[in-house]
């Protein structure tokens, strides 16, 4: 299957468990391994996507990093699939962009070597790290020149592991998968 079709069955699965109770219980213990993680307690600055409804909801990592006084940076995409990051405080106003992704209007540019930890969206992850994006380049771009810590939060059904990544894809360093009751 190419990965195209994967991207838009994904999105179909993670808008259907949207809706479901069982997320509510990954999204807490996905929070809840985060928080408790190195990665979390070491960042003093972070980088993160406001997520889109079917997403990883981030709205309480960032009230969380400000209330903890953690500075909080949100993408911007601009032209030639560049991606930049922009530094936020409680008062910051959002646009949708093209994408419908909530972009801050901000000037103050956040530079990626201020950056101690970057959480990465994805819509298809490996176990290695590896993940399948919305199919822009963006955070490849990004990545590529990245020197901090990654860390990417994954729903359980975004798990699977029967596809290659591409020579230009770039591992997320730790992956923080959610559980459900059952498992």
């Amino acid at each position: 299957m190419d990965k195209q079709k994967m991207r838009q069955l994904m999105i179909q699965k993670l808008e259907k468990i949207a809706v479901d109770e069982s997320r509510l219980e990954q999204v807490a213990s996905i929070y809840d391994k985060f928080f408790k993680s190195i990665l979390w307690q070491e960042a003093t600055t972070v980088g993160v996507t406001i997520a889109t409804n079917f997403e990883f909801p981030t709205a309480l990592l960032i009230q969380r990093a400000l209330a903890e006084g953690k500075k909080v940076a949100v993408p911007k995409s601009l032209p030639k699939r560049q991606l930049v990051f922009y530094w936020i405080d409680e008062h910051t106003s959002f646009v949708p962009s093209k994408f419908g992704v909530e972009e801050p209007i901000s000037e103050a540019v956040a530079e990626s070597s201020e950056l101690d930890l970057l959480i990465v969206p994805g819509l298809i992850f490996r176990r290695d790290g590896y993940r399948i994006g919305f199919g822009g380049g963006f955070y490849d771009r990004f990545l590529s020149s990245y020197s901090g810590k990654t860390a990417s939060f994954v729903f359980s059904e975004q798990v699977l592991e029967t596809w290659q990544p591409e020579p230009f894809d770039l591992p997320v360093q730790q992956l923080f998968i959610g559980e459900t009751e059952e498992e």
